[in-house]
Order: structure tokens, then C-alpha cells, then sequence
């Protein structure tokens, strides 16, 4: 057995570690590494793995914190934002409610061709030194106060790695989670099916509408979005990748699944062919690529960081659901807390205070990301509900997540302390929207299709919030308490909204905020 030592072990080779591994070279480049990860390289580039979808967070993480841009603008799909689509009928799919933009804002996110990715950050980490130890079988873990060790095997030979630190970027492996017993549930039911087939859907194929066409301020390009079919307790994604290949996704609570009956690609087959004809018709003919079901994919944890050096990112830690994509935001918001952790313990500096606020702020952040799904997905068929909901949680992503992440606020102890009492109440009225939108859900509605459009890009605080995320030098405490100020205006009219009763008047105050949205939610 080969013994040797390193300053970081990083178990798991995929997005989340490789990541990490980059993030950490960029700002101490002196530092050692070493990854161990199951699979060979190059993995193939449609690799079987989901979070194919980035959003703001994710892809600014990539693009700007890792400087990837070039990458990703040469090897990726730039996404056409998140689209849904409401309806189950036997006419043209231009008679379904449309949710989405006419066009983008300014922040860009991509589509993530996962291997293509994964074999660039393995290609750039060996030629900045880093140990990578690929179709490796990992063997014991043992965790001291900073001095842990991992013994694994590749080929015919066998390694035994100590570090002074060791972080779980695994996946659902959960080495360290289940190792130190630190799984918590989340109380929110979900449950998965994907697939990938060698065949690009061009969504905008399944209409020939012209004026439908034309909703999209560059035609033909509908099939570039996260596209989402909906329906009470479900949802589909239709995700395009970069190979021509595209994947896709059925995501439903416990009722749901079981109305369904799926439990193989041909159930699958046969529940679309009743509920979305068109969206079969498309996959028939393609090779299956993969297909897996998951059940109960939704799992949290009681400590994400420690000071004695071992840290978690990634799935392996938590994760609260797919919808919004969230995986690869969460990705960027671990790696960074563990940077900023291995940085500063690096130089000597005391982190016994650092891991444990870090935590909180992680927690903090997953438990208000986890509200936005839990006890809702009854109403993802109501496109009522659906629209006030996107709105109002762009509003909170993008005024709140967003601008924490984009000012790199959240390493940075002093400003998040300074600023945590505006983040209580930010918190609070987030609490108070869920909580209306989740006693809708519970209805689970589903509203006779009209061919309606609501174009969000049309809501002009959606661009106030995207287009400050773009502004080099924010103060943040003053940016925070604007988007509060907005947030605490738009509350009202959204409970107003969702109310049987709802009214079509428009204030003038409101149409400064939401411009005539209102309308075409209540059409």
C-alpha cells in the first residue's frame, strides 16, 4: 500500500468536487489535492446524471467565480429561461397557458452537457497539479481532528490518503453523512423519473401557430428553455443538451405516482400517451439512453461544515427538489463556504465560529428553498397558483439569494451579521407566501387551458431585481432594504390574487411594480 499525504482529499470526482477543487486552486494556488472518484476518464458526455440545468447562481458560479465562461459559451447551451405549460387537450399545443418570458433578462444561464463538463475540469485540474484518482474503489474512511484518512484501490493498486482535510462531494453515496449519522427529513415527498434519449425535442415544432410563434421575441427558440409540463402533484422536464441528446424528467408527489403507475420506461410511456400525447409522440422512435426512478429523493442535515476539517458538498450533504434547478446553486454556495473555511484555517486562523455560522446561513438558505416546494406540488397543475408563484419566487431568489451570491456577501461574516435582521424579515414574508400558496395547493386545481401568455418579462420588477445583479460595485445593506420594500408592496396583491374573489383593478402603484401581470394571471 502506497501512503501519502496531501492537504485536501476530495471523495467524489463529478461536478460538485471538481468544482470545488478549481474554486479552492484559484485563490490558494499553493495548496495540494488530491481526488479520488469511481469513475474513469473521460466519463461519456452524456454521462448519466441530472442537474443539467443551471440558474443565475449556478451559472454565474461557473462562469465568473470558476472562469469557465469561454467554456461554457463554446461547449453549452445557453438556456432560453424556464418555461411552463398548462393544459391537457386534444387541440393545438398553442391552446396551452404559456408561463415564461417573451425574452431574456440579462443574467445568462446554460444547459449543462454534464460529461463535456466534467472532462474540461479533469483536463484543467491535472494540468494545475491536482491527483486525481479515477475508477478507484474506495476502502476505509477514518476522521481524526484534522488529520483523516481514505484508503482506496486503483487496479492492482492501493492507496491509504491523509489530509488535514477531507470533504464529501460523493453524491448520495452520503460517505460522511451516514458515517456520522447526520441525515434529518424534510417532510416533503418526492419522487423521480428521468431519462435521456439520443434524439433532439424541438418543442416549438409542436405548433405551427404563427402568432403563438411569435410570443417568443426570437422565434424558434422555445426548445432552448427548461420547458415543464405540468399537472396537479407533477411535473415534466424537457431539457436539451449540447450532443443532440435530450433529457427528461417526470417529478411527482406520493398521490401522484401512485395514480400514475409508473415504475418502468413502458409505464412511463403509456402515462405520457394519456397525459401529454405530444410529448410521446416525440420520444417515440429514440434509443433510451438511461432511465432511473427515484422515490423519496428529498433528504437534509444536521451539520454541513466542522473545524476539525471534513466538510460536505453537493447531494452529499442535502437536497431539497429539482424544480428551479436548484443543484447546481447549492453546489456554488457549499464550495464557496468550504473555501472561505479551508482558506482561513490554512493561514492558522481559529474556524470553530466560521463552520458553525457557515452552517446556519447553509441551513437558513435550504430551509427557504425547501418551503418553496413542500406541501405545493398539489397545485404545480393550477396555473393560477403557478404564476403568482414564479413571480413571487424569482422575487425572493433574485432580491435576496441572488444578491448574497453575486456580491459574495455571504463569506463575508461581518456584512452578514450587519445584515441578518433584514434577512429575518425577508424570511418572514417568504414564510407568509408559501404559506398562502400551499393552502391553495392543497386543492390541487386544474383550470380550463385558454392559450394564455403570462410573459413575466413583463413584469418590471423582475427586471429592476435581474438587471441589479449585474451592477459591479452594490451596497448590499441598501440593495437588500429596496428589494424588502419591494417584496413587503407585492405581497398584498398576490394574496389578493389567489383569492376566489380576486379583482382585475390595477393600481398605480402596482402597475410600477408588476405592471399589468395581474391580468393576465386572473385571464
Amino acid at each position: 500500500m502506497k501512503h501519502i499525504n496531501t492537504d485536501i482529499i476530495i471523495v467524489g470526482g463529478g461536478l460538485a468536487g471538481m468544482s470545488l477543487a478549481l474554486q479552492i486552486l484559484n485563490r490558494t494556488p499553493s495548496v495540494s489535492i488530491t481526488i479520488i472518484e469511481k469513475n474513469t476518464f473521460p466519463v461519456h458526455d452524456t454521462i448519466a446524471k441530472v442537474g443539467e440545468s443551471t440558474v443565475e447562481i449556478g451559472a454565474h458560479y461557473f462562469t465568473e467565480v470558476l472562469g469557465l465562461d469561454a467554456h461554457f459559451k463554446a461547449k453549452h447551451l445557453r438556456k432560453y429561461g424556464l418555461r411552463l405549460f398548462f393544459g391537457n387537450i386534444d387541440g393545438d399545443f398553442s391552446e396551452y397557458d404559456e408561463l415564461g418570458v417573451s425574452e431574456l433578462f440579462g443574467i445568462p444561464a446554460y444547459q449543462i452537457e454534464r460529461g463535456t463538463l466534467e472532462n474540461y475540469l479533469h483536463e484543467l485540474l491535472v494540468g494545475k497539479g491536482v491527483s486525481i484518482v479515477d475508477g478507484a474503489t474506495l476502502g476505509d474512511i477514518s476522521l481524526g481532528d484534522k488529520q483523516h484518512k481514505v484508503d482506496c484501490k486503483q487496479g492492482n493498486e492501493t492507496y491509504s490518503f491523509t489530509a488535514r482535510w477531507l470533504v464529501d462531494a460523493a453524491g448520495r453515496q452520503a460517505l460522511l453523512r451516514n458515517k456520522l449519522q447526520l441525515q434529518t427529513p424534510t417532510g416533503h415527498q418526492g419522487n423521480a423519473v428521468f431519462f435521456r434519449i439520443d434524439k433532439r425535442v424541438i418543442l416549438d415544432d409542436w405548433s405551427d401557430n404563427a402568432a403563438w410563434q411569435k410570443r417568443v421575441c426570437a422565434p424558434g427558440k422555445r426548445w432552448l428553455s427548461t420547458n415543464h409540463l405540468m399537472g396537479p402533484g407533477y411535473w415534466i422536464w424537457i431539457i436539451p443538451l449540447a450532443s443532440g441528446a435530450t433529457s427528461f424528467g417526470i417529478v411527482m408527489d406520493d398521490q401522484a405516482l401512485a395514480d400514475s403507475g409508473i415504475q418502468s420506461f413502458a409505464d412511463t410511456m403509456a402515462w405520457l400517451e394519456k397525459e401529454h400525447p405530444l410529448c410521446a409522440s416525440a420520444i417515440e422512435g429514440a434509443e433510451l439512453l438511461d432511465f432511473k426512478l427515484m422515490q423519496g429523493y428529498s433528504y437534509g442535515c444536521k451539520q454541513m461544515f466542522s473545524d476539525e476539517g471534513w466538510a460536505m458538498t453537493g447531494e452529499a450533504g442535502a437536497f431539497a427538489d429539482p424544480f428551479y434547478s436548484p443543484g447546481s446553486d447549492f453546489i456554488a454556495l457549499n464550495n464557496t463556504f468550504v473555501t472561505h473555511l479551508i482558506e482561513r484555517d490554512l493561514k492558522g486562523q481559529d474556524i470553530r465560529f466560521e463552520s458553525v455560522l457557515f452552517h446556519k446561513f447553509y441551513d437558513a438558505f435550504f430551509t427557504n428553498t425547501l418551503s418553496l416546494y413542500k406541501d405545493q406540488y398539489g397545485g404545480f397543475g393550477d396555473r393560477k397558483m403557478m404564476s403568482v408563484k414564479l413571480v413571487w419566487d424569482y422575487t425572493y431568489y433574485w432580491g435576496v439569494f441572488a444578491l448574497l451570491f453575486f456580491t459574495d456577501a455571504i463569506g463575508d461574516i461581518e456584512t452578514m451579521r450587519k445584515i441578518t435582521p433584514d434577512l429575518m424579515k425577508t424570511q418572514q414574508l417568504n414564510q407568509k407566501m408559501q404559506m398562502l400558496l400551499s393552502e391553495r395547493a392543497r386543492k390541487r386545481l386544474v383550470l380550463p387551458a385558454k392559450g394564455v401568455f403570462m410573459d413575466q418579462f413583463l413584469v418590471p420588477c423582475l427586471g429592476e431585481l435581474n438587471d441589479i445583479l449585474k451592477e459591479p460595485n452594490v451596497d448590499i445593506a441598501k440593495t437588500l432594504a429596496k428589494n424588502i420594500a419591494i417584496m413587503e408592496k407585492v405581497v398584498p396583491y398576490f394574496e389578493d390574487m389567489l383569492s376566489d374573489d380576486a379583482s382585475t383593478d390595477i393600481s398605480e402603484e402596482e402597475r410600477i411594480i408588476l405592471g399589468d401581470y395581474r391580468l393576465s394571471v386572473l385571464a
